[in-house]
């Protein structure tokens, strides 16, 4: 992600990590909204019923598909190719400027180089959103879906739908009918299957002034949506069609028609967007609160850890001076057993002599002599003892 960079493509920055979680976040640059949130805002509590939708000019949303096809030129025309393959109205994000860029390549593959089609897992993205070659069902278990950038251009076609008909499109009809004719499925092109939603498109191209049978946005959503990968067009082609249906809609003069007819409604949509603009703005200043006061309670608990440290230091440094006196202690009291002891060995060695001494006395002499134990006396009368 960091050697990417295209304006309409999101900036990659860095990455930063956070106390107390081992996983990194992702820094990027700071965008206003996301495409589905701008056509198809969440908002809490929802708006009071027959509420006017804000009103987005066919310019503006041509202008929009035309980011997002030159992100996805960028990508499709690097070397080697990379592949978004989870493009959605969620990760096409725009910038104060309705300036679209592209966003979550998490889930982006680079094909190989000199192969016009890459071996990868299947059911890359949202379900809406992929083609058909994306959840074919593999003959093995070691098979893997086989597709190229056409995985792309037909989530170009989707976002597309969502873009012009303003209808969030939900998972389409099923791609088999049971035909009560033959009894036999029967299986449903994309563009069947997503047929509701080509009729708000016609809806919205009706309420330009603009429809009619080979519009190229018309063109653009059948041929990206067609069930063969190598019957859709390349992006370069998509690039073309969109530029055509940006200055037909530029050309026509329908949006100054338009906007002297709604100009409260236009009033109405620059007070919703600046309501938007200001509850993002404050939702963010609560999460940065939050993330203050976190930081907050980390610094306290490092503090803690710090104080803890230190009094486990000091005991320690206690316990050793402890124990350095109980080592004095001991060795002063081997010291006195050993003098116990050695004086012990000279008494002991003193009386010894002494009894030699008097025996030695006893065998040269037949005077008296008195000799003295330690419980008793003797007296020797003439070499007799008494």
């Amino acid at each position: 992600m960091s050697t990417l960079g295209h304006p309409n493509i999101v900036k990659f920055l860095g990455v930063a990590f956070f106390p107390g979680s081992r996983l990194p976040a992702l820094v990027m640059e700071r965008l206003l909204t996301s495409l589905h949130d701008l056509l198809d805002p969440e908002t809490d509590p929802p708006p009071p019923p027959n509420t006017p939708k804000p009103f987005f000019p066919l310019s503006l949303k041509c202008s929009i598909l035309h980011n997002v096809a030159c992100g996805l030129a960028y990508l499709h025309e690097r070397t080697p190719p990379v592949i978004h393959r989870d493009l959605s109205a969620r990760n096409v994000l725009l910038n104060s400027g309705m300036v679209a860029k592209i966003v979550d390549l998490g889930v982006a593959r680079i094909v190989p180089r000199m192969r016009t089609a890459a071996t990868m897992t299947k059911g890359p993205g949202a379900s809406v959103y992929m083609p058909p070659e994306a959840s074919a069902p593999a003959k093995s278990n070691a098979q893997k879906s086989k597709y190229d950038a056409s995985i792309d251009v037909f989530s170009l076609g989707v976002v597309a739908i969502f873009t012009i008909g303003e209808v969030f499109p939900c998972d389409p009809v099923a791609a088999t009918y049971l035909d009560e004719e033959t009894g036999l499925l029967v299986a449903r092109t994309e563009l069947q299957r997503r047929a509701e939603y080509m009729r708000h498109v016609n809806e919205q191209l009706r309420a330009s002034g603009q429809l009619r049978g080979d519009h190229p946005l018309i063109r653009l959503i059948q041929q990206c949506l067609h069930n063969g990968p190598h019957k859709r067009p390349s992006i370069r082609e998509v690039l073309r069609l969109l530029e055509e249906a940006r200055a037909g809609a530029r050309d026509s003069g329908w949006e100054e028609v338009q906007a002297a007819q709604t100009q409260p409604r236009n009033q109405s949509s620059e007070r919703d967007l600046q309501s938007r603009v200001q509850e993002l703005q404050q939702q963010l200043q609560s999460r940065n609160q939050e993330n203050a006061d976190l930081q907050s309670s980390v610094q306290e608990l490092q503090q803690e850890n710090v104080n803890l440290q230190s009094s486990v230091q000091e005991l320690h440094f206690r316990n050793q001076a402890k124990d350095r006196e109980l080592a004095e202690a001991q060795q002063q009291l081997r010291q006195k057993e050993e003098e116990l002891q050695s004086s012990e060995r000279e008494e002991q060695t003193v009386r010894q002599q002494l009894i030699s001494s008097q025996q030695q006395l006893r065998q040269k002499v037949s005077l008296p002599c008195v000799y003295v134990g330690d419980d008793f006396v003797f007296l020797i009368l003439g070499g007799r003892v008494s």
